[in-house]
C-alpha cells in the first residue's frame, strides 16, 4: 500500500487567514468594539472586517478545487453534521446551566442548528458536499464550450446583475452562488490554459484584485462611516461589494487570492495543516447564537475596550488559538471515537454506495 501523500501547506494557509478574516467582521460587526469617529480608526476597522465574504468564497474555491475531481465520500458531510450538532448542543445546555439568557428557541435550533441562517456558511456547505455526486456527474463528459456556456448562463443572475443593481435578485439564495463556485472551481482546474488562471499568474495583477481592491472598497467605506453617510446610493454599493459574494470584486478577490497561494511552494508543514483543520471548528463555536455575545462581551469585555486595534487584534488572535485548541481536543476525545463506530462505518459505506451508483455511466 502506497503511503498517503501529506497534503501542502500553502492553501492551508490560506484558510487559517481567511479564518482570521471572518472572526474580525465578526468581533466588529457584533462586539461593538468598532470606532467609526475618526477616519483613521474607521479605516482601521473598516479593513479589519473587510474580508469575511471574500474568504466563505475563497473556502468554497479550495474545497471545490479537489472535490471535483475526487469520489464522492459520505465520511465528508457527516463528519460536518456531527461537528456541527457536537458544539450546537453542548454549549448552548451549558450556556443554559450557567444561567445566560437563552430562550426555549435557541434550545430548539441548537438540536436542528440547519433550521435557519444563523450558521449560514455551514448550512449551505453541507447542501454543497451533498450535491456533488449530481455536480460530478453533471461535469462528467461535459464538452469544454458547454462548462463555459453554463457558467456564463449563471453568472447573469448570480454575479452580472448583484453587481450592477447592488442587490441580490431574483436568485438569493446563497447555496446558489456556491453551487456556482464548485462549477468555476471545476472549470479553472480541468482547463488551466483559461483566460482567468492566466491573467492571475501575473503577480501583480493578482495582489491588485486580491489585495488591492478590498484595500480600496473598505477606504471608500471608511470615508462614508467616518462622515455619517451611510444612507445613500454610494454606501449600498460599497457595503453590498463588502457583503455580497455574488459582487464581482468579491469574486475576483477571492479568485485572486485562491492563485496567489496556489502558486506558493511551502511543502508539508505538520502544525499549519493541524491548524487549518480546525477552522470550521473555530467558525462554528465562536457563532453558536447562545455563546457569542457572552463571548465578545463576557469573556473579552468588547465594548469596555471601545475603538482600540491593538485590543481587537489580540481578540480575534485569542479567539482563534482558543478554538483551534478546544476543536483539537473535541475531535481527539469525541469526534474520532465516532468515526470509528460501527453506525458511522455503516452509513458511510450505505452513503458511498448510493453516490456511486449515481455516478456511473449508464
Amino acid at each position: 500500500m502506497s503511503a498517503k501523500t501529506p497534503r501542502t501547506s500553502n492553501l492551508e494557509l490560506l484558510r487559517i487567514l481567511c479564518m482570521l478574516l471572518i472572526i474580525g467582521d465578526h468581533l466588529t460587526g457584533q462586539g461593538g468594539i468598532a470606532d467609526y469617529s475618526t477616519f483613521s480608526s474607521s479605516f482601521a476597522f473598516c479593513l479589519i472586517g473587510c474580508g469575511s465574504r471574500i474568504a466563505c468564497s475563497v473556502f468554497i474555491l479550495i474545497g471545490s478545487w479537489f472535490l471535483c475531481e475526487r469520489p464522492f465520500r459520505t465520511r465528508r458531510p457527516l463528519s460536518l453534521w456531527m461537528s456541527l450538532w457536537l458544539y450546537t448542543v453542548p454549549v448552548t445546555v451549558l450556556c443554559w446551566a450557567l444561567g445566560l439568557p437563552v430562550s426555549f428557541g435557541t434550545l430548539r435550533w441548537a438540536i436542528v442548528p440547519t433550521s435557519t441562517r444563523q450558521l449560514w456558511f455551514i448550512s449551505d456547505y453541507l447542501i454543497l458536499l451533498l450535491m456533488t455526486p449530481v455536480l460530478n456527474r453533471v461535469l462528467h463528459g461535459l464538452p469544454r464550450h458547454a462548462h463555459r456556456t453554463l457558467l456564463l448562463a449563471l453568472s447573469l443572475p448570480l454575479v452580472v446583475y448583484p453587481t450592477l443593481f447592488a442587490e441580490d435578485g431574483v436568485v438569493s439564495d446563497l447555496v446558489w452562488m456556491f453551487l456556482y463556485e464548485y462549477l468555476l472551481a471545476a472549470y479553472l482546474h480541468r482547463y488551466p490554459d483559461n483566460r482567468v488562471c492566466r491573467l492571475l499568474q501575473n503577480r501583480g495583477v493578482a495582489l491588485f484584485f486580491g489585495v488591492g481592491l478590498p484595500v480600496l472598497n473598505t477606504a471608500a467605506r471608511a470615508w462614508l462611516e467616518w462622515q455619517g453617510q451611510t444612507e445613500g446610493k454610494a454606501f449600498q454599493y460599497i457595503a453590498y461589494y463588502r457583503t455580497g459574494l455574488g459582487a464581482l470584486p468579491n469574486l475576483l478577490a477571492a479568485l485572486a487570492l485562491f492563485s496567489l497561494f496556489r502558486g506558493l511552494n511551502l511543502g508539508s508543514i505538520r502544525w499549519i495543516n493541524a491548524l487549518a483543520g480546525t477552522t470550521l471548528g473555530v467558525y462554528i463555536l465562536h457563532q453558536v447564537p447562545a455563546f457569542r455575545d457572552f463571548l465578545w462581551n463576557g469573556v473579552f469585555q468588547a465594548q469596555a475596550h471601545h475603538g482600540s486595534v491593538l485590543y481587537t487584534l489580540f481578540v480575534i488572535g485569542a479567539v482563534f488559538v482558543g478554538g483551534a485548541i478546544l476543536d483539537g481536543l473535541r475531535t481527539k476525545l469525541i469526534l474520532q471515537p465516532l468515526q470509528r463506530s460501527a453506525v458511522f462505518t455503516a452509513l458511510c459505506k450505505k452513503g458511498d454506495a448510493l453516490a456511486a451508483e449515481l455516478q456511473q455511466d449508464d
